[in-house]
């Protein structure tokens, strides 16, 4: 009886020595780093809206050339739709693509009660940017980027007369496309704020004698995602169809205001 559970105490020993040196040669687990990769494709879209205030000159036809003063409570009091918005994409945190669309459709009528007629003018504009980029500096969220592309500018006279006489109707439309270069960047002076800046220069003659832009700002990025820009925008263009009669068009302008958007980051 006791030589049999010596037999079992010695076994057990054993077999607890065979576990526990097992064990003490099993690798030990190998933790897997925790590395965050950045995504090839990030995309932003930013809708905004711009206050602005149109001055130059421009030529319609045979009409002298009128000066223009326009200011935001004109264009909003004769608003009759507008719709402004930003959208980038970027591959590889080094190329990138951006389009900005800006358009407002005016309307202004009259009536004339004592001699029964009316006139009904509108004006409708729309100014598309489109680039394409490379970021050719960046550290962290920091970023500089040279880009080329066009500026397509879209514009639409109408003029509508109602009277007892006659009744007519003439639509004047321009649009060209400017080619464009420009630099741009951000830079950020603190955790949740930023600073942007963006020019370019333009047409160089082979469509419009000349066209520039210049936009810049603060923004507050409430995280990763969602930031919040204020900022001022200036775009000038001097043009001018070189045609004669009727079918003469300049447009020599300047527009610029404040500028309010928020963008959204995916």
């Amino acid at each position: 009886m006791k030589r049999a559970a010596f037999l079992l105490i010695l076994a057990s020993l054993l077999i607890g020595g065979a576990q526990a040196a097992d064990l003490a040669q099993a690798p030990a687990p190998v933790e897997t780093p925790d590395v965050r990769v950045d995504r090839a494709w990030k995309f932003v879209i930013a809708p905004y809206l711009l206050a602005p205030t149109i001055q130059g000159n421009s030529r319609i036809g045979r009409l002298p050339n009128t000066s223009l003063d326009v200011s935001p409570g004109t264009i909003f009091e004769n608003l009759q739709f507008g719709a402004m918005g930003h959208f980038e994409a970027l591959y590889d945190n080094r190329f990138g693509a951006t389009l900005d669309v800006a358009y407002m459709d005016l309307g202004k009528g009259r009536s004339f009660p004592r001699v029964g007629g009316s006139i009904d003018a509108g004006v409708k504009q729309l100014v598309t940017e489109a680039f394409f980029g490379y970021r050719f500096w960046h550290q962290d969220r920091n970023w500089a980027e040279a880009y080329a592309g066009g500026r397509w500018w879209y514009n639409q006279l109408k003029v509508s007369a109602n009277t007892p006489a006659n009744t007519f109707t003439r639509t004047i439309t321009e649009q060209w496309i400017d080619p464009v270069i420009g630099v741009r960047g951000q830079v950020f002076v603190a955790p949740k704020w930023s600073l942007f800046g963006s020019g370019n220069v333009g047409g160089f003659g082979l469509v419009s004698d000349f066209t520039w832009g210049l936009q810049g700002g603060v923004g507050y990025h409430f995280n990763d995602r969602v930031a919040l820009h204020l900022q001022y925008k200036a775009t000038g263009v001097d043009y001018d169809n070189d045609k004669s009669g009727r079918s003469a068009f300049s447009y020599d302008t300047v527009t610029h205001g404040p500028l309010m958007g928020v963008a959204i980051s995916f």
